[in-house]
């Protein structure tokens, strides 16, 4: 009886509080795209109209409700939640920006939050501040690190914005020329260098330090800029220029660690999701015979769970038609990138392919970290690139436990799964439409919204998913209500126990009692 009146007494001055929203206008998940010509004639004999899709991959759609059809926009929202052609439906709830970076160039970051600054589009950029609401990056869901490999010239790993999320090979004692933990490699603290074959790496790379920034330069932090990922561990491997046979021993590093990993139960080596190539041959056919350690090697990484992000020519090319190693390969776990502009334009300067180039990314004017600091000058498809490489890494700290689960069990084809979260969820361009493979540019927020529904199983009141429902779950709703917490997708899900859309005082009430009975 204490701990109900306990309760009580908390959620009391909640009672009156209800989550704004949008008057006259639902989301609205459809069940099957087959159905979406039908429902969208019987809801609009209702008074009801689908105004725009918001996330193709997963048939969600917004909905405008005629306020003089309806007393009231809930009235709407329970005859669309009757309708069995739709998975669910809900209020379009208003949302308040939680958190920018403090990081002080952040300002400067067009890419990530673009408002206009230097004259630019405003929201021509990633969504990363509405993506950092839901993670800003870490571990999976099952605990384990997310590892993004910088395969570049290099990275400055201590600097001050880097150094908190550079890899470190624990299972090896430092320079002591032992192969410490049996992997084949000498002294590989924070990587390789496939240039001196050592585990030496050069620290005086601009590219590689810019390129290691976007992917994951430590957020909200007071220094610098902010990655993709603001807590990330990234793998520094020197190797992307000069023989292919230097780059074959980079990306041999790299499969040779996660491949360890997966057969050591996450013991040994390192969980490496993505890797980031920002080099390549221009005007080379890699389908032409001459080339085939590259897609040998992009199969190998990819069987074992790693997408490869690459950068394409830095030409107004079609890549189609001129060829282009790496981004004209065929492997399936390739991620091809061009380069976008702060008015949401491809650059001039810049390939495509209808075939060959999967989407577009800032990358003209880029804010990042370089060796004693920052700059905000470098431009190319090499600083677009790291926005897809850091958002694979952000995608794995998005997804469920379940899919999580998955990706162990069967690497290749989750990774592959994550790839096309990725393409269907980008913000469509005109310049993009029909020289890409998505026809537009990576927005992080879609992407990681629809990753975190992959595979998404829950028990309704289990909010922290432990499988026990008591006090600390209504704890949990407690912080939703008052807005000191931030559910993800599954757990606002799981709090939302009565299923009208909103969560609030009723959902509390339901599971208290629950607790009480059962």
């Amino acid at each position: 009886m204490k701990r109900v009146l306990l309760l009580f007494a908390l959620i009391t001055p909640l009672l009156a509080f209800e989550t704004p929203y949008a008057e006259n206008q639902l989301i609205v998940r459809v069940a099957d795209k087959a159905d979406l010509i039908g429902l969208k004639a019987d809801l609009q004999k209702q008074g009801l109209e689908f105004d725009k899709q918001l996330v193709r991959q997963l048939n969600i759609w917004l909905v405008t409700v005629d306020g003089k059809r309806f007393a009231s926009t809930r009235e709407a929202l329970a005859l669309v939640q009757a309708n069995p052609k739709v998975v669910w439906a809900q209020l379009d709830h208003l949302v308040s920006q939680r958190e920018i970076p403090d990081d002080p160039d952040f300002p400067n970051m067009w890419d990530m939050n673009n408002t206009g600054q230097n004259g630019g589009t405003p929201d021509a950029d990633i969504d990363a501040p509405e993506a950092w609401d839901i993670t800003t990056g870490g571990g999976t869901a099952l605990g384990d690190d997310i590892v993004v490999a910088v395969v570049d010239g290099g990275v400055a790993y201590t600097h001050p914005d880097l150094a908190d999320n550079i890899w470190t090979n624990t299972n090896e004692i430092a320079g002591n020329g032992i192969d410490d933990d049996g992997n084949g490699y000498v002294d590989d603290i924070h990587g390789w260098d496939a240039y001196a074959n050592d585990g030496s790496i050069p620290q005086t790379s601009s590219h590689g330090t810019h390129v290691a920034g976007t992917v994951g330069a430590r957020g909200n932090n007071g220094t610098d800029v902010t990655g993709v990922n603001w807590d990330v561990k990234i793998m520094c491997v020197a190797g992307s220029s000069g023989n292919t046979s230097t780059i074959s021993i980079a990306y041999g590093y790299v499969l040779d660690q996660k491949t360890l990993w997966l057969e050591t139960n996450g013991d040994y080596g390192a969980n490496v999701v993505a890797t980031n190539s920002s080099f390549g041959v221009d005007y080379a056919d890699c389908e032409s015979g001459s080339y085939p350690v590259w897609n040998d090697l992009y199969n190998a990484m990819g069987a074992v769970g790693i997408l490869s992000a690459a950068a394409t020519i830095n030409a107004n090319q079609n890549v189609d038609q001129i060829g282009d190693v790496p981004t004209g390969c065929s492997s399936d776990y390739l991620v091809t990138v061009t380069n976008t502009t702060r008015f949401d334009e491809k650059y001039g300067s810049a390939g495509y392919g209808a075939l060959s180039i999967d989407l577009g990314a800032p990358g003209t004017q880029i804010c990042s970290t370089v060796p004693g600091g920052v700059s905000c000058s470098k431009t190319g498809t090499s600083m677009a690139t790291p926005h897809v490489a850091g958002a694979i890494g952000l995608l794995h700290a998005a997804v469920t436990a379940d899919w999580a689960a998955y990706y162990l069990s069967s690497p290749g084809p989750a990774a592959l799964e994550l790839k096309q979260v990725i393409l269907e969820t980008v913000d469509s361009l005109p310049t993009l439409e029909g020289v890409t493979v998505s026809g537009g540019r990576l927005n992080l927020y879609n992407a990681v919204f629809a990753a975190s529904t992959l595979g998404g199983t829950f028990q309704a009141g289990d909010i922290n998913q432990d499988d026990v429902i008591d006090i600390l779950d209504i704890m949990l709703i407690v912080g939703f209500i008052t807005g000191t917490q931030t559910p993800t997708p599954q757990q606002a899900a799981a709090a939302d126990f009565n299923n009208d859309g909103i969560i609030n005082i009723v959902d509390i009430i339901l599971i208290l009692n629950l607790i009480i009975g059962g």
